[in-house]
């Protein structure tokens, strides 16, 4: 499996620079379909605190399905 979560983080760092870096939280359902939570903040010029949050969601071949991010 760390194989395919390599894979997926090429494609995410590469795609999302943001959030390259950060190690995502890996969940596996029963058809062996991946999630992965990647999680991180980040300080407005006003000094407030963003949190930001990149779900993917892979088969079971490490090929991203969809990708859903919030600011």
């Amino acid at each position: 499996m760390n194989s395919l979560v390599d894979k997926i983080n090429k494609t995410i760092y590469k795609d999302y620079p943001f959030y390259k870096g950060v190690k995502p939280k890996v969940s596996e359902n029963t058809k062996g379909e991946l999630l992965l939570v990647y999680e991180k903040s980040e300080k407005t010029e006003d000094g407030l605190t963003l949190p930001m949050l990149l779900r993917v969601k892979a088969d079971a071949q490490g090929n991203i399905k969809s990708v859903s991010g919030s600011r």
